[in-house]
């Protein structure tokens, strides 16, 4: 008997459409590998705390969870190939903070947050803290505060680069005090670090890991960090709100899938995320690296705060007419 051509690719577009032929059914996810995108360079924070938990998270799925990084414009080129991806949980995006701001700062972003991600867990969070050059006049946060009211637009700060973290925190903390700080952007986190040890800047407003020995050693001052509860690690070092301020920010870390991806499948992801959260080898290994556990109660709740972090960081990056080019 001849085959119609037609009957064919209705038989075939049939097949495509049932249920158990798709690979990204729940109950049979996950059926291969999966990959984790780290949209920084290997050996950083965001880097060591995704291949920590793409290991677990490998263990408990019954698939390896390949970290792919992928670096570049503030994890805009990860974020990217993500956004591209097909919507099966197959590819992930390890996200940050910088997820939220970005789309602020730049004009050219080819994604759309709310609709080409799905938010799955929060992993940990990561406070910022304020470190000076021991050489400045402040032994405390309202000693810096009157210092530099007194010296408007004098008192310098390093960041990471115009539109980093530290920038960003730096503007919100001088839209909340009312301060007026210089700006001096470097190419990455260990110049900036480095200025501030010399003295060339006064002033940093980094996450713990990278200032954490620097601290210890007296080479930096630590005058407040940004966080509900004193860091772990800094037993002596006040919290803002302590030192007569509120302010709490700092760097999220967490996972999402492509936008589309069926609910039963984030559903499973979330799961086994905030269960191997409560591993106490995840924790520690987390907490190494300066940040905080914190696992989303639903994948709901996790979107909640990617949309709260959007807003603020917009009204931030607004107030203080920041742009930045890809």
């Amino acid at each position: 008997m001849q085959n119609h051509p037609s009957l064919c690719a209705a038989v075939a577009l049939a097949c495509a459409a049932v249920p158990w032929a798709s690979p990204s059914r729940a109950a049979d996810y996950p059926a291969q590998p999966i990959r984790l995108i780290v949209p920084f360079a290997p050996g950083g924070g965001t880097d060591m705390i995704a291949r920590v938990v793409g290991k677990k998270l490998g263990e408990r799925l019954g698939q390896p969870v390949i970290v792919d990084n992928r670096p570049g414009a503030s994890g805009i080129i990860g974020a990217e190939a993500v956004a591209r991806s097909a919507p099966d949980g197959y590819t992930l995006l390890m996200a940050t903070t910088a997820i939220s701001s970005n789309g602020s700062l730049y004009d050219t972003i080819s994604y759309d947050l709310k609709k080409d991600f799905a938010p799955v867990s929060q992993l940990a969070n990561a406070p910022a803290v304020l470190v000076v050059n021991p050489g400045l006049q402040a032994s405390s946060l309202q000693d810096l505060i009157r210092y530099a009211r007194e010296r408007p637009g004098q008192v310098n700060y390093a960041s990471y680069g115009v539109g980093t973290a530290p920038h960003l925190v730096a503007e919100l903390f001088q839209q909340s005090s009312g301060v007026k700080l210089y700006h001096v952007p470097y190419k990455g986190g260990g110049p900036a670090v480095l200025a501030t040890l010399s003295g060339e800047t006064k002033l940093l407003f980094p996450s713990l890991v990278p200032v954490m020995n620097h601290i210890r050693n007296g080479k930096l001052r630590p005058l407040a960090v940004a966080s509900a509860k004193r860091a772990p690690g800094l037993p002596d070092v006040p919290t803002f709100r302590e030192a007569g301020m509120e302010f709490e920010t700092g760097t999220w870390f967490g996972i999402v899938a492509r936008g589309g991806t069926p609910a039963p499948i984030v559903a499973r992801l979330h799961k086994e995320i905030v269960a191997l959260l409560g591993d106490a080898e995840v924790q520690k290994s987390i907490e190494s690296e300066g940040a905080e556990v914190v696992p989303s109660p639903t994948p709901e709740a996790f979107g909640r705060l990617i949309q709260a972090e959007s807003e603020r960081w917009a009204k931030v990056v607004k107030t203080a007419n920041i742009r930045v080019e890809k």
